[in-house]
């Protein structure tokens, strides 16, 4: 059960929101967040860069950086872009892109809840992110971009929110992209208290967003109890800032794979190849293509879009991870006949994040990459089913959108 608390700490002020609230860091690039962060100084996305921001005959060492995002989080207290909570809340978090709507709690949870796998992951973590992660909370010493996770639908849960965002939002803006942002603090105990209640019900919780900064929450709170000798579980270093969405309202988006090359095939020598574990549909006058079901992919090769449907046959149903759609996609395409044996480390392979539609698509064969596969959605269930067993996804399995934006909490350390 997570044993969600409320947490001290800051709130951005609303006239400041709109230029200090930063974009979803991971969904543009090096070179766009310099250049957002360089024309943006007071946006929250200068407290968190990284040396790829900067250009490679001008980056500062590690110690250098992070210095620099302390100096720069001060900045903002000491302009009063925030407004320091009088006492310890939890946040209701509204986000709204098109016609879809999410809302979810933010507070704390114990990093125990991860160290006991109550708190269940399904991605792999590189220790170097991990390391860089810690110390970057040992430095500037502050959260504000909250791990994401999700529980399974609970009545009670949906029925006090419910009730609660009925109030009056704390604040109320709209994002550069068009996300809608609507946050509700909740100082009132009694409030607190139930949805504590509430969430004692809830098993286990699943990360949706955030693997890197769970596993480097524990690195710190290791690192933070043998300095200073205490582990009681109620010390700041022992909290994860966490944001709580349930599982029926999360928008699951695909990871398109595109591969450089045909690995030395012919069109007609790669669709041959496919048909042994695929049936493959040739689409005329298509000008792009959306999977409509698991075990569907789109195949866009010489400006021609295919439909692949696996053969039944092929796919383990019982293993979890073997079954989802990206290790269909890796196992009888991209390792046998593309010759994609790592889809880690591969520069022959990339992604395209579902977000970005047909136009990214189209923007990636025009940078000369010479197959795209658009590939069906990864489910809630399949997340939870691979979590539960214990397993790990493949690399870019899913996209949550819309995400968390960092700069509106900040909780110290």
């Amino acid at each position: 059960m997570p044993k969600i608390k409320p947490f001290d700490g800051y709130l951005v002020k609303a006239e400041r929101a709109t230029s200090v609230v930063s974009p979803a860091y991971d969904s543009v690039s090096p070179e766009e967040r310099r250049k957002f962060a360089d024309s943006n100084p007071e946006n929250f996305i200068n407290t968190m860069r990284l040396q790829e921001d900067f250009p490679a005959d001008a980056q500062p060492t590690q110690e250098q950086l992070l210095a620099g995002n302390r100096k720069n989080l001060e900045g903002l207290l000491n302009t009063a872009a925030f407004e320091e909570l009088q006492q310890a809340c939890m946040f209701l978090y509204q986000l709204g892109t098109g016609d879809h709507i999410q809302t979810g709690l933010v507070c704390e949870v114990s990093v125990q809840e991860y160290e006991e796998g109550h708190l269940r992951k399904h991605e792999n973590t590189r220790s170097s992110k991990e390391d860089l992660l810690a110390r970057y909370q040992e430095v500037v010493g502050a959260s504000s971009s909250p791990i994401c996770l999700t529980y399974s639908q609970n009545n009670d849960i949906d029925s006090l929110i419910n009730t609660l965002i009925k109030n009056t939002p704390d604040l109320n803006f709209l994002t550069d992209d068009g996300e809608t942002q609507k946050i509700w603090a909740i100082s009132n105990t009694e409030h607190q208290q139930q949805l504590q209640k509430h969430f004692n019900s809830i098993d286990v919780t699943y990360l949706t967003d955030g693997h890197h900064r769970a596993a480097s929450g524990l690195r710190y709170a290791e690192l933070m109890r043998a300095k200073t000798g205490g582990n009681t579980g109620d010390e700041p270093y022992n909290q994860l800032l966490v944001a709580l969405f349930p599982d029926n309202q999360l928008n699951l988006l695909p990871f398109h794979r595109c591969v450089k090359d045909l690995n030395g095939l012919s069109v007609e020598q790669l669709t041959t190849a496919l048909e042994k574990t695929f049936t493959v549909e040739k689409q005329s006058n298509c000008k792009s293509f959306d999977c409509d079901c698991h075990g569907q992919f789109g195949m866009l090769v010489d400006g021609t879009w295919y439909k692949l449907t696996v053969k039944p046959e092929h796919v383990d149903t019982s293993n979890p991870v073997g079954s989802l759609d990206v290790s269909i996609l890796q196992d009888l395409i991209l390792d046998p006949i593309l010759g994609i044996k790592d889809s880690r480390d591969d520069p022959r392979l990339g992604y395209i994040a579902g977000v970005s539609g047909a136009d990214g698509i189209t923007q990636t064969v025009s940078e000369g990459w010479d197959v795209v596969f658009a590939c069906y959605a990864t489910s809630i269930q399949q997340l939870m089913d691979v979590a539960d067993a214990d397993g790990l996804m493949p690399p870019k399995s899913t996209y949550f959108d819309p995400k968390p934006r960092s700069g509106i909490f900040i909780r110290l350390k």
